[in-house]
């Protein structure tokens, strides 16, 4: 028996590093890639440089308007992580510690939110009516609108874990609603927020289609737009459109290798224990 169970988990451990290798080689590709002449770099290949090109990512700076990518990514993308994680916490907690039919209707509204698709010409006219098509805010909008109805979700779902006497102790304590919130769940819920704080940032970031369709302006180009037009300039010299890759991609590397604790006890915690 303890035979079978051993070979059972070396199985699903060669699967997992298998699963795991379709992801680690590309990206070790591409930090190799980023390093390497332009031979080289058209190799596709695993081999360390023969010389480590460190000015690949001089010349994608100076020429690629990264730099400028950076600014309007961080502009779009903090506001939505912040109103969408706390509106999302706020309305998880409301949702799910009252039991009527018109929260339960809420919840299946914002539940049925995650089955939408982007309906792209009538966004576009609604903004055009409005008076805010091509401006960030309006690209706000739109993002915080497609991210609510996930975090309400998994606000909800971590929000049942949490013992109601905490929120009943507060009230005795003569906490109102938003002092509970703030002082007593929300640190509770770190976890949760952590993990939305992150897969926000990186979907938001990474997002390309609709600042594209929404913003209508090159200066206001985030920072995968502008590895699409740094990628048509430089489609020969892969060791410059890896070197903008990997710019591209840092910033939300460093967010997750720092939070990755948090964002693993968010995904897998279903009660708070103690």
């Amino acid at each position: 028996m303890k035979g079978k169970k051993r070979v059972g988990t070396i199985l699903l451990f060669a699967a997992l590093a298998v699963v795991a290798m379709v992801y680690v080689i590309p990206f070790l590709m591409m930090v190799l890639g980023s390093l390497k002449t332009q031979a080289e770099a058209s190799m596709f290949d695993l081999a360390l440089p023969t010389k480590w090109e460190f000015s690949n990512y001089t010349h994608v700076v100076e020429t690629g308007k990264i730099l400028r990518g950076y600014v309007n990514s961080a502009v779009i993308t903090i506001p939505v992580t912040f109103f969408s994680v706390l509106l999302g916490a706020v309305a998880g907690i409301v949702i799910s510690r009252r039991d009527d039919r018109l929260t339960r209707g809420i919840y299946y509204y914002f539940i049925f939110g995650l089955t939408l698709t982007l309906q792209i010409a009538s966004i576009f006219f609604l903004l055009k009516a409005l008076h805010i098509y091509g401006t960030f805010f309006s690209v706000i909008c739109i993002f915080i609108s497609l991210r609510i109805p996930f975090t309400v979700m998994t606000f909800c779902s971590f929000v049942k874990g949490v013992p109601r006497e905490i929120d009943e102790a507060a009230v005795i304590d003569g906490c109102s609603f938003w002092q509970m919130t703030a002082r007593v769940l929300l640190p509770i819920l770190k976890p949760i927020m952590v993990t939305n704080i992150v897969i926000t940032s990186i979907d938001v970031w990474n997002n390309f289609m609709i600042p594209l369709f929404y913003l209508g302006s090159a200066k206001k180009a985030t920072v995968s737009m502008a590895i699409y037009s740094f990628f048509g300039r430089y489609n020969r010299d892969w060791q410059y459109v890896f070197a903008a890759l990997m710019l591209a991609v840092l910033p939300m590397l460093v967010l997750f290798v720092i939070l990755q604790k948090h964002i693993i006890a968010g995904m897998t915690s279903g009660a708070v224990k103690g």
